[in-house]
């Protein structure tokens, strides 16, 4: 059984979602282990939520490739794309932080 154009769409929108995820996800371990980071509780849990936020989108990104169907490979790949998003504010609220505490 062949996918319709609609579910190749999804999927290419789902596996950019993952890359991004996995990517961010690289990013963010390594600012992780920054002393400026690790001396503060708030950049700690900014980045705690950062990452959990990203691990979902990853793993949501992932089960839309996985998936037969138009209607739940839609829905999948909007929910990714929404925790990708909200992982990436996170990101520039705790970028932003950083900034600001460094000068």
């Amino acid at each position: 059984m062949d996918l319709t154009p609609h579910e190749a769409n999804y999927n290419l929108i789902a596996a950019a979602i993952a890359t991004a995820a996995a990517t961010m996800l690289t990013l963010l371990t390594t600012l992780g282990t920054t002393s400026i980071v690790l001396e503060s509780a708030l950049l700690k849990t900014l980045l705690e939520l950062e990452l959990l936020t990203l691990e979902f989108s990853l793993i949501v990104s992932v089960t839309a490739l996985m998936k037969r169907g138009e209607r739940d490979k839609r829905r999948l790949a909007l929910v990714s794309a929404f925790l990708l998003i909200i992982g990436t504010l996170l990101l520039w609220t705790s970028a932003t932080f950083l900034i600001m505490t460094s000068t």
